[in-house]
């Protein structure tokens, strides 16, 4: 055999060799490509399905919040004693309890609307059926958005910014039905200039949310509100029934609420100290509950032996109003439903709000 010939086959068998390799490579590539594919289509349906399985394990939180809290209604309406809500009822527990559901679990939690300061409390109607702040309106207004705005996790230089009289005047002026600045001048200046325009609500309040609207409270200063306050029950009359009140229930609120609580210690209006939130969280860690003058219930403190004088707004020992926070979760997807519930009716309870997120 002639070197020509054996450099020429060689040759060939090197172009055979690379033309293997090559479609070797091509064909790698595919099957990759497709398991790949195959691996990132499995994952989305699982998601998929993991998406439906937590939304339906969130509405099923909302709905077993329901029955709790009608059976503890039932409970209550079958017992000859005055209602008092307290930290200590199965409702107000159940964020205690694991809840699995196959590959799901459920966080469930559940608060009355006393564990809120609700905004809607601070205001009355007048002798003419007109919705108006009281004496205590602005003074408490001021105290507690000082002390919010104090507490934001921003610079000092942007706390700086809001003006805390302005603040509270803009609150009033979005409530109260007329349509003039608390200090002179039209109502609506601000808010016909913003794009949509629109015009103060001169109603209660329907959401907290709705507070974004008013002019000077942005995001952070709203954000920061949600943990203090409510606008439950809706009070469109204002708080006429002092002895039941509609503002902070001192048996559930955490302590962070009840250090808005207002009143004349003797020298002058402030909110709580310190040692008047100690003194509350005791009594409720010893097992007590705190009741009105007006409730004959023993073991229970009056509320007038830690506080001589009014609190305003009036404070609440019983509601129909529970706020309900479900979060679900399958695998790595999270749901979370929040909901309010009137349970004034236990044959229809009433969903007042529902947000999914």
């Amino acid at each position: 055999m002639s070197p020509r010939r054996t450099r020429r086959d060689r040759s060939q068998r090197g172009v055979v060799l690379l033309v293997v390799l090559f479609f070797v490579l091509l064909l790698v590539s595919g099957v990759a490509t497709f398991a790949k594919r195959s691996i990132i289509d499995a994952m989305i349906s699982r998601n998929r399905d993991d998406f439906s399985s937590a939304s339906a394990l969130a509405r099923g939180g909302v709905r077993l919040a329901q029955a709790l809290l009608i059976q503890d209604r039932i409970n209550e309406e079958a017992a000859d004693v005055p209602v008092i809500d307290t930290h200590t009822e199965l409702w107000a527990r159940v964020d205690k309890v694991p809840l699995q559901s196959g590959r799901g679990s459920l966080k469930l939690r559940i608060e009355d609307s006393g564990s809120r300061l609700n905004l809607n409390a601070l205001f009355q109607m007048d002798e003419v059926g007109t919705l108006v702040p009281s004496d205590m309106t602005e003074p408490f207004l001021l105290a507690f958005l000082e002390k919010i705005i104090s507490e934001l996790p921003v610079p000092p230089g942007e706390k700086a910014l809001y003006d805390v009289r302005e603040l509270t005047n803009n609150l009033i002026d979005w409530i109260d039905p007329d349509e003039e600045r608390v200090r002179g001048g039209p109502e609506n200046s601000y808010y016909q200039g913003q794009d949509p325009p629109y015009r103060a609500a001169n109603r209660a309040l329907l959401s907290v949310d709705e507070l974004q609207l008013i002019e000077g409270f942005d995001q952070t200063l709203v954000k920061a509100l949600r943990a203090y306050v409510t606008v439950y029950p809706y009070a469109p009359t204002g708080c006429q029934i002092v002895s039941r009140g509609c503002g902070v229930n001192l048996n559930t609120a955490p302590p962070h609420v009840l250090a808005t609580l207002y009143y004349d210690d003797g020298v002058g209006l402030r909110l709580a100290d310190e040692d008047l939130v100690r003194d509350i969280l005791k009594i409720r860690q010893d097992g007590g509950i705190i009741c009105s003058p007006d409730h004959n219930i023993d073991g229970c403190t009056p509320v007038h032996d830690l506080v001589a004088n009014a609190i305003f707004p009036a404070p609440t020992y019983s509601t129909h109003v529970f706020l309900v926070k479900a979060e679900a979760r399958v695998g790595q997807v999270r749901r979370t439903v929040e909901a309010t519930i009137d349970r004034s009716d236990p044959a229809v309870p009433r969903l007042l709000s529902w947000r999914v997120r």
